[in-house]
């Protein structure tokens, strides 16, 4: 039953993000390239837990 909320908040939110950035509207080809784009930040992420909270700000910093 939370599978069909998730899907469509998860549509939401993807057709928000094509509207603002690409001014059109969800196509397959957006959603490749919008999986790709995180596949490749996550696979550049320093998987090391930051010492202190100074450390944590910085990462988020940077995105």
């Amino acid at each position: 039953m939370v599978q069909i909320p998730a899907g469509l908040i998860a549509y939401l939110l993807l057709a928000i993000y094509c509207r603002t950035h690409h001014r059109e509207k969800v196509t397959i080809q957006r959603v490749r390239e919008l999986r790709l784009k995180i596949q490749n930040e996550a696979r550049n992420l320093d998987f090391e837990t930051p010492d202190t909270p100074s450390e944590l700000n910085s990462l988020y910093a940077k995105t």
